[in-house]
């Protein structure tokens, strides 16, 4: 491993981060809106009540030491307090991201899976009807908008049917008797949500799988090792779909880096309580401390995840390192 190409993206991902963070701390100071207002409207704060809260949410002073506190605050994770939740954000997010994973556990590995391996047959069957139905397929699905397909499993399998529960993670209220009880609630409740969840991102591995093998089937190498003699199925599985994978490997670690934030329109739309729902209402109440917490947290996800990813393709392809 190249150590000169590592330190060089550390250093690259360290300024990315610095700057994502300067950036997250600027928008939410320019964006329309007082939080302090907010707080007091609801509140019925008087004067001296709305200075106590800008005081106890360091809002009073300067904007460089604001800023100096809120880099310290990111670093720490220490989110402060949420406005809506009268709870550390750190608790608030915490909680929420553990549903959000519990979701995407499910379906994300599903969707990778199902479009890798359906995008490569489709790709060893370019040009026959096989490839035809299967590509003609997953871009419909993938054309289509996530949250009006999980809305018509909703409506069929939740409604009209009647199959599984239609909303919530478990059903609410309830005591479970056994362990066994709980995660049989909390499975039906899952079908829709994570079957909706794994058919949006579906599509999109299926089409850069297909589209990166045949790709590799143009290669030298490849009618290098057909002149060799070498059965087609071992082609595909020794040549053409490890260097396929090359590409598609950037989008499956970012999509698990990002498990942890849910899907905005499936959370929403099932009421699950996890991060993609949190993002939304945090937005909707203007719940200022929970919104710069969950896009920091993206923010530095997707860094961490890119700088992965620079390393992992160092690895598997040395041509991309820098000398």
């Amino acid at each position: 491993m190249n150590v000169k190409f590592i330190i060089k993206r550390l250093l690259y991902t360290l300024l990315m981060f610095i700057f994502i963070v300067t950036f997250n701390f600027i928008l939410f100071r320019v964006m329309p809106g007082d939080p302090v207002a907010m707080l007091a409207k609801q509140s019925k704060a008087t004067p001296e009540a709305q200075a106590a809260i800008r005081k106890a949410y360091g809002l009073d002073k300067p904007l460089v030491v604001q800023y100096v506190n809120y880099m310290k605050s990111m670093i720490t994770f220490d989110f402060g307090t949420s406005f809506n939740y009268k709870q550390p954000v750190g608790q608030v997010v915490w909680s929420k991201a553990i549903n959000s994973l519990i979701l995407a556990a499910m379906a994300v590995p599903l969707g990778i899976a199902l479009g890798l391996v359906l995008g490569a047959v489709a790709a060893a069957a370019h040009g026959k009807k096989k490839d035809t139905i299967l590509t003609s397929t997953s871009m419909v699905i993938y054309a289509v908008p996530s949250f009006w397909l999980a809305m018509i499993f909703l409506m069929y399998f939740g409604v009209k049917w009647g199959l599984v529960p239609i909303n919530g993670m478990i059903t609410a209220g309830k005591d479970f008797a056994s362990w066994g009880e709980y995660y049989e609630d909390l499975a039906l409740h899952s079908i829709i949500p994570v079957v909706s969840y794994a058919l949006a991102i579906f599509g999109g591995y299926f089409l850069i799988m297909r589209s990166s093998m045949i790709d590799v089937f143009t290669e030298d190498f490849i009618l290098t090792a057909r002149a060799k003699g070498l059965p087609r199925s071992k082609i595909i599985s020794r040549h053409v779909v490890p260097n396929a994978l090359l590409p598609v490997s950037t989008i499956v670690v970012t999509s698990l880096a990002l498990m942890f934030t849910g899907a905005f329109s499936i959370e929403v739309l099932f009421s699950w309580p996890g991060m993609g729902r949190l993002m939304v209402d945090s937005v909707t109440r203007q719940d200022y401390p929970v919104m710069q917490a969950t896009n920091y947290l993206v923010a530095l996800a997707i860094v961490v995840a890119n700088f992965v990813v620079d390393i992992l393709y160092s690895y598997l392809d040395p041509r991309v390192r820098v000398e």
